[in-house]
């Protein structure tokens, strides 16, 4: 009974699976920070939605203020899910270098240090967009 070229047995496996469990948590943190942004984004364009239509009272600059946030939180979120496509692309080329006995080990480290620093912009960004709410809101001078 043949196998497949490469697969020396089911331990070759079971070290893949492990190798891939690491980046599937960072994932899953990813997918939560998408969701925040998504939302944050989503109650930006309902705000915009009810100065334009006349439903709420527009403080001053809101509306450029807004936009600049919208486009903070976009690419926020594109960062992220260029993060999470990095991953997932890791986690392919973890397991083809067992399966097919490659030495990938520099394509995982520099899959992950792109992938690190696509996440790192997009929590500055996030970090960002956070800044321009903050400096809107019409806050009483300190005391």
């Amino acid at each position: 009974m043949g196998s497949l070229p490469g697969l020396t047995d089911v331990a070759e496996i079971e070290r893949a699976i492990q190798l891939a469990i690491a980046p599937a948590f960072l994932l899953t943190g990813i997918f939560s920070l998408v969701t925040i942004l998504a939302n944050r984004l989503a109650r930006m364009i309902d705000r915009e939605r009810a100065v334009r239509t006349g439903l709420a009272q527009p403080l001053p600059g809101e509306q450029r203020t807004i936009v600049r946030r919208a486009r903070q939180a976009h690419r926020a979120i594109g960062a992220c899910v260029l993060a999470a496509i990095l991953l997932c692309l890791l986690i392919v080329m973890a397991f083809a270098g067992i399966l097919l006995q490659l030495d990938v080990a520099w394509v995982l480290a520099a899959l992950l240090v792109a992938a690190m620093l696509a996440l790192m912009v997009a929590l500055l960004l996030l970090l960002a967009e956070i800044g321009l709410a903050f400096r809107h809101l019409p806050l009483p001078p300190d005391e």
